[in-house]
C-alpha cells in the first residue's frame, strides 16, 4: 500500500500548565525516527494517569499532548522496522518508548518496561490526542479487525495493565478473584478474567460501577457493594476456603485497598493499580500474619498485550464509552473524568 499523503501540520490537544484548561493547538506533525511508526490517529484514551499528568504529578514537560492509550493506521514505517510494519495496518501503542539498551535496567531486564532512559508517551512526550502520533515499532501491538478504534483505545493502558495484573496474581484456572474498583479497569478485568476461567467477585461502592459489572459481554459471578456491612463476609462464603487467593485493586483510594486485603486467604496476593499520594499503604498485621503476597504489576509487555487483542477478539469484550470529539477536548476534560457518576471509558474521537 502506498503511503498517504502527510500534512506537515495536524490538530492536536495540549496541556499548556498544571491544572490549566487544554488547549487545542495547529503544530507539526511529529517525524518518526528509524524505529518508529508515523500513526494517523483514529482514537485516544483517557486515563487516570492522564489526570495525574495535568494534577502535576509526573512533572511533565509543558506543552504536552496528553494520551498514552492512541489507536489509528499506519502512515509511515521507520527503515528499520519495516520488517515487522506496513502501511495501512490498524495498530496500538504501548506507553513506553524507545529502549536504551544500554542502561542497567536494559542489561539486566532487556525488557522496556524497566529501562531508565525510556520515553513515557503523554507522559514525558507527546502522546496521542492529536491527528498523528508516534509508536514505537517494537513495543506496539497489531489490531484485529473484530476491534474497532474506540474499543481498542481503552485497550493500551486500562486493558494492558489488567491483563498484565491478572497474571501477576499467578491463580490457578478455575480460582476465585477479586477485582476491586468496577470503572475503566476493573470492567476489562473482569471480562479478562472470566475469559480465561476464574470465578469473579466484583466490588464497588458505585451503582454504576455494580451495574457495569453485570452489563458486561462477560458478567461478573457475583457483585458486591463496598459499603455493604457483610460484604466480607459474603465474599468469604462465596469463595470458599477462608477466602480469595487473589483480588486486583483497580482503584487508588487506600480505604478500599487495605479492605481488599481483608478478603484474602492466608497467602493470598494483592496486585494494586492504583497509584494513590504519596504511597499506598497495607495493613501491616494483616499482611505478615496472613503471610500475604503485594505484587507490584505495570503494564503488560507487547507479547501479552499481543494475546490480550486475541482474547478481546474471540470474546466480543468491549468497554463501556463516552465519546468526546477532539475539537471538544478542552471543554470536556478532564472535568468529566471526576464525575462520580462516570461509566466506563472517556476516548477521545480523532478521526
Amino acid at each position: 500500500m502506498a503511503a498517504p499523503d502527510i500534512p506537515k501540520t495536524m490538530k492536536a490537544i495540549q496541556l499548556v500548565g498544571y491544572e490549566k484548561p487544554y488547549e487545542l493547538h495547529e503544530i507539526p506533525v511529529p517525524v518518526p525516527g528509524d524505529t518508529d511508526l508515523l500513526v494517523k490517529s483514529a482514537a485516544a484514551g483517557f486515563c487516570h494517569t492522564d489526570y495525574q499528568v495535568w494534577e502535576g504529578v509526573y512533572e511533565s514537560p509543558t506543552p504536552v499532548v496528553p494520551s498514552h492509550e492512541p489507536v489509528g493506521t499506519i502512515v509511515a514505517v521507520g527503515s528499520k522496522v519495516q520488517d515487522k510494519w506496513k502501511v495501512g495496518q490498524r495498530v496500538g501503542a504501548l506507553l513506553f518508548r524507545h529502549q536504551c539498551h544500554h542502561c542497567t535496567g536494559c542489561k539486566v531486564n532487556n525488557d522496556i518496561r524497566f529501562c531508565e532512559n525510556v520515553d513515557f508517551a503523554g507522559l514525558k512526550a507527546d502522546g496521542g490526542m492529536a491527528e498523528y502520533f508516534i509508536a514505537d515499532g517494537h513495543n506496539s501491538v497489531l489490531l484485529p479487525d473484530e476491534v474497532d478504534f474506540l474499543d481498542g483505545a481503552p485497550l493500551m493502558c486500562a486493558g494492558a495493565t489488567t491483563w498484565a495484573a491478572i497474571e501477576s496474581a499467578g491463580l490457578k484456572p478455575g480460582s476465585p478473584l477479586g477485582i476491586v474498583g468496577i470503572g475503566g479497569l476493573g470492567s476489562l478485568a473482569v471480562q479478562f478474567a472470566k475469559a480465561q476461567g476464574y470465578r469473579v467477585v466484583a466490588v464497588d461502592n458505585r451503582e454504576e460501577g455494580r451495574a457495569l459489572a453485570q452489563e458486561l459481554p462477560l458478567k461478573a459471578d457475583l457483585v458486591i457493594d463496598f459499603n455493604d456491612s457483610d460484604a466480607i463476609k459474603k465474599i468469604k462464603e462465596w469463595a470458599g476456603d477462608g477466602g480469595l487467593p487473589g483480588i486486583v485493586l483497580t482503584t487508588d483510594n487506600n480505604d478500599a485497598t487495605n479492605w481488599g486485603l481483608s478478603t484474602l486467604r492466608p497467602h493470598g496476593v494483592a496486585v494494586p493499580l492504583g497509584l494513590p499520594v504519596p504511597n499506598v499503604q497495607f495493613d501491616s498485621f494483616a499482611l505478615v500474619f496472613q503471610e500475604l503476597v503485594i505484587k507490584g504489576s505495570v503494564v503488560s509487555t507487547k507479547e501479552q498485550a499481543a494475546a490480550m487483542m486475541k482474547t478481546v477478539a474471540k470474546h466480543g469484550i468491549k468497554s463501556h464509552i463516552t465519546t468526546i470529539p477532539l475539537e471538544k477536548v478542552a471543554e470536556v476534560l478532564p472535568q468529566a473524568y471526576m464525575d462520580t457518576h462516570l461509566k466506563g471509558r472517556l476516548v477521545v474521537k480523532i478521526d
